[in-house]
């Protein structure tokens, strides 16, 4: 069996431009594996041979220089979905040893290209993490016709990442932006027709940890008319979350998808009826 002993430390690291500071770490007295960031870890029964380093996984909210607001949802295993303030989207991973993010593709939502004309830019992260307390990011993009920019970022943890999750909790009908009915079945079907597209998409909604408000979605669209025939056959795939904080709670899905030759980026709030 697996044992471990835990104490408290509080510790800067600077490592390939990324600063952490840890709170709470644990070290094993066996040598066995690495549970830190899975179900395991959350449950307390984790062992780990080394001092691991500041967790980022949560809801981080804050604006870029122009006061738009900015999301970035990170799961359990350091995947993450940014969303910036003009809904662009870019998905990657934060590696468990530095918590620096390898170089990820930002892409533009369909018919909205950046400045220069393209949908598609190579990006990358640096900054520093406070363990559920704040991430100061830099944002460094270059986009397929050459367009450079970069963003300063300051997020904060956002609480409504503790609600537990289950698909008795997120099952039930949203009302979108475009005043359409999406639908969460008990087993986390999904499904959604829209009234002046034809689109209609199937998909699921699934559970990553009980511990945490964050889930996986894949989204399919089929029967799409023109000029939204481009989507049939799509397949987007991200999170999705509930948000409690307003007085009508809300769905968020932020996913990213082929759409024919091009990938695309699609967001979401659903308010539930």
């Amino acid at each position: 069996m697996n044992t471990s002993t835990f104490g408290t430390v509080s510790m800067t690291l600077q490592l390939l431009g990324f600063s952490v500071v840890m709170a709470g770490c644990s070290v094993s007295t066996d040598n066995g594996p690495d549970c830190r960031y899975n179900e395991a870890w959350l449950s307390g029964e984790c062992s780990v041979d080394v001092m691991p380093l500041a967790w980022p996984a949560g809801t981080w909210r804050g604006s870029d220089a122009a006061g738009r607001d900015v999301l970035l949802l990170v799961s359990t295993d350091g995947s993450f979905q940014y969303v910036d303030g003009v809904r662009n989207q870019g998905s990657g991973y934060l590696t468990p040893e530095t918590w620096v993010a390898s170089p990820f593709d930002l892409v533009t939502p369909i018919d909205q290209p950046f400045a220069d004309g393209t949908t598609f830019a190579n990006c990358s992260f640096t900054g520093s993490l406070v363990e559920r307390v704040s991430m100061d990011l830099t944002l460094s993009c270059k986009t397929r016709g050459d367009l450079e920019f970069t963003e300063t970022l300051a997020l904060e943890f956002d609480p409504v990442y503790d609600r537990d999750s289950s698909l008795e909790t997120v099952s039930g009908n949203y009302r979108t932006l475009a005043d359409n009915v999406l639908s969460i079945a008990a087993d986390g079907q999904l499904f959604i027709q829209d009234a002046t597209t034809g689109c209609v998409v199937n998909g699921r909604v699934s559970v990553i940890t009980l511990a945490s408000n964050l889930y996986n979605v894949a989204l399919q669209y089929e029967s799409c008319t023109a000029p939204d025939d481009r989507l049939n056959g799509s397949t987007f795939n991200g999170f999705a979350q509930l948000d409690d904080t307003a007085p009508q709670e809300a769905l968020i899905i932020a996913a990213i998808g082929g759409v024919g030759d091009l990938i695309a980026a699609s967001f979401e709030r659903a308010i539930r009826l």
